[in-house]
């Protein structure tokens, strides 16, 4: 059985162009990126967490944790 799966890395950023910024200011402790996850799920929740992204029901950023 094959299973076709998409995987977004990022959703609703500029990651080449944020990224190295946001690194910078984790790295002088100007920016938590531990307060910025507002929300982990597991792999199998994924729809519904893009979901909630999309309807501004996430302030943040969410984690997919995929784990075999």
């Amino acid at each position: 059985m094959l299973i076709q799966i998409k995987i977004i890395g990022s959703y609703g950023a500029r990651a080449r162009q944020d990224l190295p910024q946001v690194v910078k200011l984790a790295e002088t402790g100007i920016f938590s990126l531990q307060n910025t996850v507002s929300r982990k799920c597991r792999f199998e929740e994924a729809n519904q967490v893009y979901k909630d992204l999309d309807n501004g029901k996430i302030i943040g950023r969410a984690v997919i944790e995929i784990s075999e």
